[in-house]
């Protein structure tokens, strides 16, 4: 995890460090931060994942506190984790109230520190997890050659006149060459596609909204910006209702 320590007391800032590098987790961005608006200039110009603030009261002179620190990170990098350490527990209550990942109590107690150790790189492990499934990329066979597609760009794949054919967010079509629904259906297993219907795939993030005529039998799929709807099989339109009120909780049902 790439680590910002921001203190203006040299001692505190120095016992940390030295407490940090005893964890391999830790990369120290190499910069010397005293004061809130140095850290600021500093995220803005390299990638960090945490960020450990003394909380304690800072000549204002020099810098703002850290509570300042902590809001504009919580309002405007929230992927970032913020711990807090003060002297005084008091502190607990801004870094609860500012939804940091952790709070310290100086001196710091070891064992809370390898608890706290534990919850960043769980939390940094999720992270890295979602991006990687964002930018997760599939190599498919076409008539001209093999073409490189991201899963997120896909809104679904449909067979029709033995071809199947790939729809992207894009609305631009790819017919694929060699493959059966059930194949494909195979390799995008636990990447968030469905089989709604015999004869089209969805990619789940992408649907939103479930047409439901429940007197005619009749279910369908739409997507955000996409101009028509697919098919949905009668006896999965419940258990894709689950799916996405599960996952996602971002349609009309």
């Amino acid at each position: 995890m790439r680590t910002l320590l921001v203190d203006s007391n040299l001692d505190l800032r120095g016992e940390l460090w030295n407490l940090l590098s005893m964890y391999r987790c830790f990369q120290m961005v190499p910069a010397e931060l005293k004061t809130t608006e140095e850290a600021v200039d500093c995220i803005a110009s390299n990638e960090v994942d945490v960020v450990f603030i003394n909380n304690q009261p800072a000549d204002p002179r020099y810098t703002s506190q850290g509570t300042a620190l902590t809001s504009y990170l919580a309002h405007e990098r929230p992927d970032i984790q913020v711990v807090v350490y003060a002297d005084s527990a008091d502190a607990a209550y801004w870094a609860y109230r500012s939804q940091c990942a952790g709070f310290l109590l100086t001196p710091i107690d070891p064992l809370a520190f390898q608890a706290l150790v534990n919850r960043l790189t769980y939390i940094y492990d999720l992270q890295r997890a979602k991006r990687e499934m964002a930018n997760r990329s599939i190599m498919i066979k076409t008539k001209s050659g093999y073409q490189l597609t991201r899963l997120s760009d896909i809104l679904f794949i449909e067979r029709s006149s033995r071809k199947n054919r790939i729809v992207a967010t894009d609305g631009q079509e790819t017919v694929l060459l060699g493959y059966t629904m059930n194949q494909l259906e195979e390799m995008l297993g636990g990447s968030g596609f469905y089989r709604c219907y015999q004869s089209f795939i969805v990619n789940l993030a992408q649907v939103s909204f479930i047409r439901a005529d429940n007197d005619a039998k009749n279910y369908a799929l739409r997507f955000k910006d996409y101009d028509g709807e697919i098919l949905l099989s009668r006896n999965k339109y419940t258990e894709i209702v689950d799916l996405l009120r599960d996952r996602y909780a971002k349609i009309n049902i």
